[in-house]
């Protein structure tokens, strides 16, 4: 049989095909490989996979009595569709105020670089120098472009200056504090026709159909209990339902200077009624800066003073109080909105559904007195000495008593033993005697919506601040190890060279030496703590030291509680999960406490932490409530917050002059907003028309793949290398025993796997000669549907000898036998042509492949290294030998995989479950089956 090469890839001419391929069904050579469904999987959580075949629908969504609206129910496919886009107007100058597109880019350019007047001078100077009838730019100064950059601004709420004056032992003090005003903030969002589609305003409870039951589960704010509570008390008001208008509100200084001399006190808003996507995105629907808070002067003498933390409390409250006064009557009276998208006119509720804040903004938010008052959460009255102990539930604060006791104790007149008393009780309660600003907001009860940060309680909180540090600690002070070259001072070093080994993955930051650097940022605690295991699990052993092993057990359970807390979609499974997981890591750490005071004792480790009695601990306690009330910790993170302090620190280094820098500030954060806007008009006018050539296209019968058109794909192949033969492939690899035998995986690929799965039988085995040319890529990415969201997902994966100086092979989640899915190294994606030939013509199709090398699961390991793995939570895999490679369709890979080594049993390694919550998801359930 004789198989001719022809052009770049494998051809099969007509003779060979007209007299040894039987072609079963036309359809199936128009069809790729036969892909395994990556969304069957059996998974005992509901968030994984599409749900099994029922008469019943996927999913069902209740919505608040108060609505209106009926249950609906939704197939899979349509409930996870999205938003249908508005239909927009076509405008011939988006760009509006500003009077060319020129003028528009010129200034978006100025305003994002933060250049200074001079440097727009001489931007100007050199446009004007080379301007042709192309660019129409008519700025002719930078007052120019300035000026229409205000007057780009006029559509949006300004920032207006108040003077808050605040009499501090018998002096009045006066302070700037500058502000949008929130009603008027809040009528920008809802007269911005991109978003009008998007706003959710109705309290709804979702249900996923599991095979017997509908199982609710929580993604959104609305879909959680606390907007449910609140539609509930909304009063009706004629035949008009209501709602709240729910807003995220976040405050924290930030250093403007490099030197750090120099603070800003941002306020930020969001709208709550937007999906997270877009709340939490940098478009005109996401975070606004709405107020810039004095701060307090430092003074030596006072610092710390209770008088001295007074004042800041009440200057706090009283400016933010500025940014409610109009939109007060609207919490407790609503407003009348006709133009809601859906049609439906409503009244409208101002509430604050969420404080967003670390630890000791939230102290601020609340007025309590902070980690060393005697009860130091903000949401539960904990006595300071019992945040430690997981187990113990305590009441929550109650808003109406704080403000009955401080409203008395504040009256001119009262009595002095009543003042003491009321003061004992404040005492008792560990809070400030304050007005809060939140009491002139109804369902805004600081308890209810002070959330636990995610980024400051668990990444920079319990392991940046806690764990991490301690670990640390025990592997400088272990017993021996000065002296034994097993373990530190090279144990350090070898601490430092494994860190130095793990696998690089896109999203993952990369670390040399974790622990001779300074981190300030919670990101990239969480990027070491989710490597940390798999760097030290053979370091602090059980029997070299049993606080260290017993601390891994805590990181290894906080790394549980952290992948629960991620997760976008929680259901009633990973809640208890969740919860079960708190109580094991509250064990764990009365345990390693026990053992800390063991090693203090015997003088191991003097410098160990006992005393774990802080805030951020306690609030494990509090995060599944978050989760029940107000949804996922991607809704009460700090963290897309915290990205907005860039920018205003660019704005002081660069715009302003370093004196009464703040209305500089906002002036330029006002200008970025207006071009923003302007600019996302601009974009859907361009995207009018590039639908308008597609369908013009698609009409006149041009090539138009999906990749252009929508996200259907399932792999996608990038950095293609020069086509080249079988047996220069094989020759190329001489010294790497992967690519032995490499034509006859092909050829038994194409005969056992490609043609049976394309309906095509041969009479005899497919020959392959050595000048059958392949393409290699070195790139390529898979779209998967995701446990977590049911929404689609994409991994990027190398395959690259020399990915920025480093190999970089990385691995899958793969079908690899019929009704199996296992872990494989990527050794070579490819793809190959073949010419099919009947009646009607030649019909090229390609083929994708790669050459793998499996991974088998749960190998024999000896009783010892299996209870450490049981106790790490680790899921082992050993490699096949390196010259047992196969040949897998790319169609049948599920997601890419992050494996770390064994540095103590070469040719094996670890599953990394957390590099995001489709990974550990699968790993909860039995992901060897598909």
């Amino acid at each position: 049989m004789d198989l001719t090469n022809e052009c770049v890839r494998v051809v099969l001419r007509d003779p060979l095909l007209n007299a040894n391929v039987q072609i079963v069904g036309s359809s199936s050579l128009a069809s790729s490989l036969d892909t395994t469904s990556t969304s069957s999987q059996s998974f005992p959580f509901t968030t994984g996979g599409r749900p099994p075949d029922t008469s019943l629908p996927a999913f069902k969504t209740e919505y608040h009595p108060k609505s209106g609206r009926p249950t609906r129910f939704y197939s899979y496919d349509e409930f996870r569709r999205p938003v249908q886009q508005q239909v927009f107007e076509k405008d011939e100058h988006p760009w509006r105020p500003f009077r060319s597109r020129a003028d528009y880019d010129l200034a978006s350019i100025a305003v994002d670089a933060q250049m200074s007047d001079s440097l727009v001078r001489r931007l100007l100077d050199l446009v004007k120098g080379v301007k042709s009838g192309e660019a129409n730019v008519t700025f002719e100064s930078v007052k120019n472009l300035r000026d229409a950059c205000d007057t780009a601004t006029t559509t949006f709420t300004p920032f207006e200056l108040h003077d808050i004056v605040i009499n501090y032992k018998g002096e009045d003090l006066h302070h700037e504090f500058y502000g949008r005003d929130m009603f008027d903030w809040a009528l920008d969002l809802l007269e911005n026709e991109a978003l009008a589609p998007h706003f959710v305003w109705d309290a709804q409870r979702h249900y996923k159909y599991n095979g017997s039951d509908y199982v609710r589960f929580i993604d959104e704010p609305w879909s959680a209990d606390r907007w449910w509570a609140i539609q509930e008390d909304l009063p009706k008001l004629g035949d008009h339902p209501a709602a709240p208008f729910a807003i995220v509100l976040y405050a924290d200084k930030t250093r403007l200077s490099s030197a750090g001399n120099v603070q800003g006190y941002p306020v930020v808003a969001r709208c709550a009624n937007l999906p997270a996507d877009i709340r939490n995105g940098k478009g005109s629907g996401g975070g606004y800066v709405v107020g810039w808070l004095p701060i307090v002067e430092d003074n030596s003498e006072e610092d710390g003073t209770l008088a001295y933390t007074t004042l800041e409390r009440v200057l706090w409250h009283d400016s933010v109080r500025k940014l409610f006064e109009n939109a007060q009557d609207s919490s407790k009276n609503g407003f009348f909105y006709e133009k809601c998208h859906d049609g439906i006119p409503r009244w409208l509720y101002f509430t604050i559904l969420i404080l967003s804040a670390d630890y000791e903004e939230q102290t601020t938010m609340v007025l309590n007195r902070g980690a060393g008052g005697n009860h130091p959460c903000p949401v539960c009255l904990v006595p300071r000495k019992q945040q430690h102990d997981l187990s113990l539930r305590f009441p929550r604060r109650s808003e109406a008593e704080t403000q009955a006791v401080v409203v008395q104790y504040n009256q001119a007149d009262i009595d002095p033993a009543e003042k003491r008393r009321l003061g004992a009780r404040l005492d008792e309660l560990s809070i400030r005697p304050v007005n809060n600003i939140f009491w002139m907001l109804r369902y805004s009860d600081t308890a209810n919506t002070i959330s636990v940060d995610h980024l400051h309680n668990f990444h920079h909180g319990i392991y940046g601040k806690h764990q991490h540090p301690e670990l640390l600690k025990i592997l400088e002070n272990t017993p021996n190890s000065r002296k034994d070259l097993g373990k530190f001072n090279s144990q350090k070093l070898i601490y430092h060279n494994r860190f130095s080994q793990q696998p690089r993955w896109r999203g993952f930051g990369h670390f040399e030496s974790p622990s001779t650097t300074t981190f300030s940022d919670g990101n990239k605690f969480r990027d070491i703590s989710k490597a940390i295991l798999f760097c030290t699990y053979n370091i602090l052993t059980p029997s070299y030291s049993p606080e260290g092993f017993k601390l891994l057990q805590l990181i290894a359970s906080y790394l549980e509680l952290d992948a629960y807390y991620s997760l976008e979609v929680h259901t009633e499974e990973t809640l208890r999960a969740a919860w079960k997981e708190v109580g094991r890591f509250g064990t764990l750490l009365k345990e390693y406490i026990a053992l800390a005071l063991v090693a203090k004792s015997q003088g191991r480790n003097t410098k160990i932490k006992i005393n774990w009695d802080f805030p951020k601990i306690h609030a494990l306690i509090h995060f599944l409530n978050d989760v029940l009330q107000k949804g996922g910790s991607r809704h009460t993170s700090t963290r897309p917050n915290e990205g907005m302090h860039g920018p205003l620190k660019d704005s002081y280094e660069n715009r302003s002059n370093g004196k009464d820098f703040a209305e500089q500030i906002l002036r330029v954060d006002t200008h970025r907003l207006a071009l923003l806007v302007i600019g996302e008009r601009i974009q859907r006018q361009a995207e009018i028309k590039r639908l308008e050539a597609l369908q013009d296209r698609v009409e006149h019968d041009d090539d138009v793949t999906a990749y252009e058109t929508d996200n259907s794909w399932h792999v996608y192949l990038g950095s293609p290398q020069q086509p080249i033969a079988v047996q220069d492939v094989v020759s190329k690899r001489s010294q790497d025993s992967a690519f032995e035998d490499f034509e006859l995986k092909l050829q038994d690929y194409i005969n056992l796997r490609l043609f049976p799965n394309l309906g095509i039988s041969l009479p005899t085995p497919l020959a392959i000669p050595e000048t059958f040319q392949i393409t290699e890529y070195y790139f390529f990415k898979v779209n998967y549907e995701s446990y977590e969201t049911w929404t689609t997902r994409t991994d990027y994966l190398r395959c690259n000898p020399s990915f920025y100086n480093h190999p970089r092979y990385d691995c899958v989640l793969a079908k690899l036998t019929p009704g199996t899915a296992g872990i494989a190294r990527l050794v070579m994606p490819f793809d190959f042509t073949i010419l099919f030939q009947d009646a009607e013509g030649a019909h090229p199709q390609t083929f994708s492949a790669a050459l793998v090398q499996p991974y088998t699961a749960q190998p024999n390991v000896p009783a010892d290294v299996g209870k450490i793995d049981d106790d790490l939570n680790f899921t082992r895999l050993k490699a096949c030998p390196r010259a047992d490679t196969t040949i897998i369709s790319l169609d049948s890979v599920i997601r890419g995989a992050l494996i770390c080594p064994d540095f103590d049993r070469p040719d094996e390694y670890f599953v990394n479950a957390f590099v995001d919550g489709d990974m550990f998801l699968r790993m909860k359930g039995d992901w060897t089956r598909v």
